[in-house]
């Protein structure tokens, strides 16, 4: 698997720190923090692997620790983990000691609890339960965050739910007309759908200006992006089985697209 170097930014202090009374005393909150910051763009909880590699008391170098764990178990770049450089600070004892170029990766937390977990060791299974303990205390202390995080999965969820029931609608409308569906026209429907909602590109070109992988443009976007595409795809279905032609269809979209958006610019 190539690994790829992500951006970090780290918007928050160790959970240790944060007022998590329940794991206050644990021993692994000081030797592995859990922070929220970036992956890929998207927030999440994050910890760092040669920390965790560290506590788990792991035997083999931690480089070929994590590259085997990431390719034996699919882990994604961008999505389950950043690879971050950083200079080591030169030791005092020796002189002609250097600053040297340094490797961690940062990994979500659901990572963690499965690299954790495969070590099946007790020390894995307390450390997979410390990170569940983080959770929850995220949850408890910082709401709105755990809210936001629901609101993204939901939505997720949505725009997911009614790609297939479309091209179903598609399949049946040219059926009636004798027409054969080829795969194009599934695209077309797509695209055509996502220019609309993404302002003028596809959500292949949307992933591309924005430095994520193309087949996996909707991973990245908003809450409201991904229920405006579930509005207009839900809809489509509707005037697709109006017996409503594609242009036709796109104009009506786009005509309730801006009536979506304005009702949702209202609202706040």
């Amino acid at each position: 698997m190539k690994i790829e170097k992500s951006g970090f930014t780290s918007e928050a202090t160790p959970h240790s720190e944060n007022g998590f009374s329940d794991i206050s005393n644990n021993v692994f909150s000081d030797l592995i923090p859990v922070i929220t910051g970036q992956i890929g763009g998207r927030e999440s909880n994050i910890v760092s692997a040669k920390a965790l590699h560290k506590t788990l008391g792991v035997g083999r170098d931690f480089t070929n620790w994590i590259k085997g764990r990431i390719g034996q178990y699919g882990f994604i770049a961008g999505e389950d983990y950043a690879l971050v450089e950083s200079l080591s600070a030169p030791k005092r004892a020796s002189a002609k000691s250097r600053q040297q170029l340094e490797h961690d990766y940062l990994i979500t937390t659901n990572t963690a609890k499965e690299l954790a977990m495969v070590e099946r060791t007790e020390q894995g299974r307390a450390i997979r339960k410390y990170f569940i303990q983080c959770e929850e205390a995220l949850q408890r202390s910082v709401p709105e965050i755990a809210a936001r995080y629901r609101q993204q999965l939901k939505a997720r969820i949505s725009a997911a739910s009614n790609f297939k029931p479309m091209c179903q609608a598609l399949d049946a409308a040219r059926a009636e007309q004798g027409k054969e569906t080829l795969h194009r026209h599934y695209s077309n429907e797509s695209n055509m759908i996502s220019r609309i909602a993404l302002g003028g590109v596809t959500a292949n070109q949307w992933a591309q200006m924005n430095g994520h992988p193309k087949d996996r443009a909707r991973d990245h976007m908003t809450a409201e992006q991904l229920e405006h595409l579930a509005y207009l795809e839900s809809t489509n279905i509707t005037l697709i089985d109006m017996g409503m032609e594609y242009h036709d269809r796109k104009s009506e979209l786009s005509r309730l697209s801006q009536r979506w958006l304005s009702k949702r610019l209202g609202a706040h």
